[in-house]
């Protein structure tokens, strides 16, 4: 029964989710002046370049992340399918686990491949800077 009942649960939100995106194409494609504008959004904080604000980006990706999948699990999991706490606690840890796991290799697949282009960037003369001036 509580089998049943998942499964007739996530077929309708589904739908219903389909159903949503189906209507909002169909209305942008009977009324395309209708489409928003892009908004500039004003910054709080001044944009951090570099590793550091790479970093911070990626490990506040991974961490939201984290989070929304914790909040399918438990509602999944722990409200429909009613597994065993056990169950649940094991889907946050092995989930902390492996996030551990693979933010390190990602960090340093990044700088391997922005590598490169940092050294290409660097080697660069400006057409109207100082360097243009030397003979």
């Amino acid at each position: 029964m509580a089998d049943t009942l998942a499964f007739v649960t996530v077929c309708v939100v589904y739908v219903l989710v389909m159903i949503y995106l189906a209507t909002g194409l169909r209305i942008l494609r009977r009324a395309p002046r209708a489409r928003p504008q892009p908004v500039q959004p004003q910054p709080v904080r001044p944009h951090r370049r570099g590793w550091p604000g790479l970093i911070l980006q990626v490990v506040s990706t991974y961490l939201g992340g984290w989070l929304l999948l914790m909040l399918v699990i438990l509602g999944y999991y722990g409200g429909l399918a009613r597994h065993s706490p056990g169950f649940v606690l094991h889907a946050i840890t092995g989930t902390l686990l492996l996030m551990g796991l693979t933010l390190p290799l990602f960090l340093a697949l990044t700088w391997l491949a922005t590598r490169p282009a940092v050294r290409r960037r660097r080697g660069r003369r400006s057409p109207g800077g100082r360097d243009a001036a030397r003979p």
